[in-house]
């Protein structure tokens, strides 16, 4: 489902504030790059995401779509309350895709 771009962060901030880990992919034409760690800034202009030995700073666009979707499909032995799992999407402008979704291990 389109959600606004307020809404976006709002659900990002919740993983922030909890610490939770969060898995990140991001898509574009010329190939593709995925992290697991924590969130360690936010803002309403951009997010930065810290690993083992790495962090990607992705920066939001007033252009740039919000999608909200979540999981069908849960993980055995998960040991989660919440059954399905939330995933943020953001299009950019240009075409590139960013994923940003609860890491479950």
């Amino acid at each position: 489902m389109n959600i606004s771009k307020a809404d976006g962060i709002a659900q990002l901030a919740k993983w922030y504030r909890a610490g939770t880990s969060i898995c990140a992919t991001y898509r574009s034409v010329s190939g593709n790059a995925r992290i697991v760690g924590r969130m360690s800034e936010l803002s309403a202009s951009a997010v930065k995401i810290t690993g083992t030995d790495c962090e990607l700073v992705f920066y939001f666009r007033e252009t740039s779509e919000y999608e909200y979707s979540d999981a069908r499909e849960v993980a055995e032995g998960h040991g989660r309350s919440n059954k399905y799992p939330v995933i943020i999407n953001v299009k950019f402008s240009n075409g590139d895709r960013l994923e940003v979704a609860e890491f479950l291990k």
